[in-house]
């Protein structure tokens, strides 16, 4: 009888091995790993893209085309339950990315959302941290940017210009691919078979500051800055850019959320340590005006929070605010606010699709 079960269950391993040996294999366009299954075998994709009534924009339905696999049935590459070792991001080096063709703004591979403020340990891979030295020798993570393309990181002007810089402090270092700066390695929920790259260090070649910026005046206008690192960036699942707004990119509009990501002030300690995000609403110019009546906010900036708790803070300094457009695309710089998370006040942000030119102008390969 024991023999019988065992040829029995072996019969049903050769089955399963032939199945699966018939599946196609397939990478989608956005760089995971998949197989190729009907729609209605694939409910990440069914899901988002065929159980509602919401009309599909233009990127989304191109995706959807490009997801086809070429088989004699009708199939999409599906990456539910496939593991993507090396996501391999396009390194782009000379201007800006493409984000039609995937090469920034790319989405967690987690199979889950993490719940509370937490990212995902590989969830907005261009976030940048800036380190300072001080007169004494210490140094401190201060401000964030983001990775725009292989060698730039976008920040705010106040970060490399201000008062302390002029004493003596310095920027000493650019961090990419960090995720919790209390650990030398850093695994998804310590299960040491999932943990990211070592984070990359990178020197400073050059600080450009807009020309438009007064560190010493009242209004942060103009409150942007790149930031060209010492040599390329080697791309991985836990480093790359994120998307600037193509030219025809229309704003966020009021009320609705957009998403700000750092390691900055949290309300219980100075710094998290870990990377968090959160998510606010964008405030209508009239309304931002009235609460900064004694600040000139121009169009190149733009307000948004204003929820109890709920905000980017000074730590966060120069790192992006962002909206989820199929990719993510940087909406704006984080610039400033009152005090942190106060009830009606909402932060001023720079305004990214107003300096697009600027930046074209100043990165070089």
């Amino acid at each position: 009888m024991a023999k019988v079960v065992d040829c029995v269950l072996l019969l049903l391993l050769l089955a399963f091995i032939a199945v699966v040996r018939g599946q196609e294999a397939c990478r989608t366009p956005d760089h995971r790993d998949g197989v190729c299954h009907p729609v209605q075998q694939c409910p990440s994709l069914r899901d988002e893209f065929f159980n509602s009534d919401r009309v599909l924009s233009e990127d989304e339905i191109d995706y959807l085309r490009k997801l086809q696999c070429k088989t004699k049935d009708v199939t999409i590459c599906c990456p539910d339950g496939v593991t993507t070792v090396d996501r391999n991001p396009t390194a782009v080096r000379d201007g800006l990315p493409n984000p039609k063709a995937f090469e920034c703004g790319l989405d967690t591979l987690a199979d889950r959302i993490i719940g509370g403020n937490y990212t995902a340990i590989d969830e907005f891979p261009w976030y940048a941290l800036l380190e300072y030295q001080s007169k004494k020798g210490e140094r401190a993570f201060k401000c964030g940017g983001s990775l725009i393309n292989g060698r730039y990181v976008l920040t705010a002007a106040h970060c490399l210009a201000n008062k302390k810089l002029d004493e003596g402090e310095r920027l000493v270092n650019v961090r990419l691919g960090e995720y919790n700066t209390a650990t030398d390695t850093d695994c998804a929920d310590g299960n040491p078979d999932d943990c990211a790259d070592p984070p990359q260090n990178f020197g400073i070649e050059a600080q450009i500051v807009h020309p438009g910026y007064d560190k010493n005046g009242p209004f942060q206008h103009h409150d942007i800055a790149l930031i060209r690192l010492d040599r390329d960036v080697t791309m991985n699942n836990f480093v790359s850019p994120v998307c600037l707004p193509p030219d025809d990119f229309p704003p966020t509009s009021p009320g609705l959320n957009v998403t700000a990501v750092g390691f900055g002030h949290t309300g219980r300690q100075r710094h998290s340590g870990i990377k968090k995000k959160a998510q606010f609403p964008v405030f209508a110019q009239e309304e931002c005006d009235k609460k900064w009546k004694n600040i000139e906010v121009i169009g190149e900036q733009l307000c948004a929070g204003g929820v109890f708790g709920i905000d980017s803070c000074s730590g966060d300094s120069g790192g992006p605010l962002m909206v989820k457009r199929f990719y993510w695309i940087q909406e704006g710089v984080i610039s400033f606010g009152n005090q942190c998370a106060l009830e009606g006040w909402p932060g001023v942000y720079t305004r990214v699709s107003s300096y697009l030119g600027w930046i074209r102008q100043n990165i070089r390969r």
